[in-house]
């Protein structure tokens, strides 16, 4: 474990060493909030059964849930195998993609106590009034459901990752998932908001646990009652991913290693 820390560790430096791009991103992400709830908060009516609070609280938190728990592995290693430099993760004492999750989390240890919390803190001095909090059993099934979140997302970054093992458009792919994750995930705009026609897909997908489902817990939307009744579905889905990204990996950098060999 010494050595994922330390990996977290220097993930931690180089954050430091980047923070201006660190605040560029987190402003960028977190504008869209006072524009979202000026808007949510002009129309004084209830919009598909949400109240303002519960529309404002929704896309408040979802900022911060995506913050909190995007993996940006995907997004580089294309280039790390196209030019060879992924042969530096397999000579490291550490188990990939396992690793991953210690470089991102080096990262946010910079991020959320530097800029997350403060931006977070003046958002609840702004919109307090208009911002709804679970009690205490809706808050445990948030949690699980943020937990269940993280590691689907995981999942999907490392699919999408080892895609570039064969093709080296692999980065197309991880715009798709940034589409899937906001249209079909619920970043947006909640699920229930969309036509009941069009509802059927994302409610069919794994993608609506990343960002809908817990947010709705948090706003009290989803009761924790319905929500731990959708608790088997969303565990399948996440051992679905899994053991898909798992195996997809594996057979990745045994492709890898055997082009290296060939060379």
């Amino acid at each position: 474990m010494r050595k994922y820390l330390a990996l977290s560790r220097a993930e931690l430096l180089d954050a430091v060493q980047e923070k201006g791009e660190v605040l560029v991103w987190m402003l960028i992400a977190i504008i869209p909030i006072f524009v979202m709830t000026s808007v949510w908060m002009t129309n004084q009516h209830q919009v598909a059964g949400l109240n303002i609070s519960q529309l404002v609280t929704y896309y408040t938190v979802a900022v911060f849930l995506g913050w909190i728990t995007e993996f940006w592995f995907d997004e580089y290693m294309g280039e790390e195998i196209r030019t060879g430099n992924f042969s530096r993760f397999l000579l490291r004492p550490l188990t990939f993609p396992f690793a991953f999750i210690f470089q991102n989390l080096g990262r946010k240890m910079f991020s959320v106590p530097i800029f997350v919390t403060p931006a977070a803190l003046i958002i609840f001095l702004l919109f307090k009034d208009n911002l709804i909090f679970p009690d205490r059993r809706g808050f445990f099934v948030f949690i699980a459901s943020v937990s269940i979140s993280i590691v689907i997302r995981f999942a999907l970054s490392t699919i999408v990752a080892s895609t570039a093992f064969w093709w080296e458009q692999s980065s197309a792919l991880t715009h798709l998932r940034w589409v899937l994750e906001i249209l079909a995930g619920g970043y947006m705009l909640p699920i229930s908001l969309y036509p009941d026609w069009l509802q059927f897909i994302p409610r069919s997908l794994p993608f609506q646990f990343i960002y809908y489902v817990p947010v709705s817990v948090f706003n009290g939307a989803i009761p924790p009652n319905v929500a731990i009744s959708m608790l088997p579905t969303s565990l399948i889905w996440m051992a679905i991913l899994l053991i898909t990204s798992h195996l997809i990996w594996i057979k990745g950098v045994k492709q890898y290693s055997a082009v290296g060999d060939k060379g």
